[in-house]
């Protein structure tokens, strides 16, 4: 099973649980470092001796800006896991527990409970810029209070190890030691040889909806990435948009094999005056694919709108379109 827009890893993590081997890309270095460890899971007592291992207050550097997050305790904790982690990179030194350590880390940098490093702001896929934090602190009339953040960093590791069995951590990581993960451009991708994919499951960057670059910008600042190196393809008007989807078509149709089947799922945006499959229909048949069917599933918004005040089915992509495709 291949995903080409990889993301959190979520398809790839639900293909390796079903028994498939994943082949995930996305051109987000973040991509890779939020999918792998989930492939090859430590146990809890790993974790419990790797946090005795660390120097929670080594840091001496602490980003002023990033007060308007963090208590001064926990952003030093969140400075010195950082410097722990970059070192060890770069030294070639981390281990399948850091790299664990590290993804629990990122997920939990910003959120809107108590089980995130934060003080209250919007869910974890979206950080918001320092100046609307400070807004939304005294909207809220709140000041960041004390987290600490290896106990968050256990407390979360325990809730996601508690239902991975020994059957199940054998079988994710016999599939972690096959699994592809790539950091490129969909379109690009010579490392996949064709006629190898039976499968492939995605969600492309829609059109002018998700500012990725400006989510990931505390997420990027933790991992050492500079957002600015990523391309992200970002497209504001259709007819780019189109043409990036083109060229990506292409290379799933070099890469799927014969008979294989790809799912590629969009959304209606502007309002719904712009529905994507509309879109991709033709750019996937000027490709070689041949069309199917198109699912599409109506929802209810979830709490990144709630939090932006949005009312269901009013604002941004209220269906979800899964254009299903076949190569002859």
């Amino acid at each position: 099973m291949y995903d080409p827009f990889s993301g959190r890893g979520t398809t790839a993590l639900e293909a390796a649980i079903l028994g498939r081997l994943p082949v995930a890309c996305d051109v987000n270095p973040l991509s890779r470092i939020l999918l792998e460890p989930r492939l090859a899971p430590p146990h809890l007592r790993e974790l419990t001796e790797a946090r005795k291992k660390i120097d929670w207050t080594r840091s001496t550097e602490l980003p002023d800006d990033l007060l308007a997050f963090y208590h001064p305790d926990t952003l030093r904790e969140i400075c010195s896991l950082r410097e722990y982690l970059l070192d060890r990179s770069q030294h070639g030194r981390l281990t399948d527990t850091d790299r664990w350590i590290r993804m629990v880390a990122v997920n939990r940098l910003t959120g809107h409970s108590r089980g995130f490093f934060s003080v209250y702001t919007l869910p974890p896929n979206q950080a918001v810029s320092v100046d609307a934090q400070r807004k939304i602190n005294a909207q809220r009339n709140q000041t960041p209070d004390r987290r600490s953040v290896p106990d968050t960093i256990i407390g979360k590791s325990r809730s996601l190890l508690a239902d991975l069995d020994e059957v199940r951590r054998e079988a994710l990581r016999r599939v972690s030691r096959q699994a592809r993960l790539l950091t490129a451009h969909a379109a690009s991708t010579p490392d996949i040889p064709s006629d190898s994919i039976d499968l492939v499951v995605t969600s492309p960057p829609f059109l002018d909806v998700v500012d990725y670059a400006g989510d990931n910008w505390l997420r990027c600042w933790f991992c050492g990435i500079d957002p600015g190196s990523v391309s992200i393809t970002i497209a504001k008007r259709l007819e780019h948009w189109r043409d990036a989807m083109t060229s990506v078509f292409h290379e799933l149709f070099r890469v799927t094999r014969p008979g294989g089947c790809v799912a590629f799922e969009v959304g209606e945006v502007r309002g719904g005056k712009v529905r994507l499959e509309e879109t991709v229909i033709p750019a996937a048949t000027i490709a070689g694919f041949e069309p199917r069917f198109v699912l599409v599933n109506s929802q209810q918004f979830t709490k990144t709108a709630a939090c932006w005040g949005v009312s269901n089915n009013s604002k941004g992509t209220n269906t979800n379109r899964i254009v299903a495709l076949q190569k002859p």
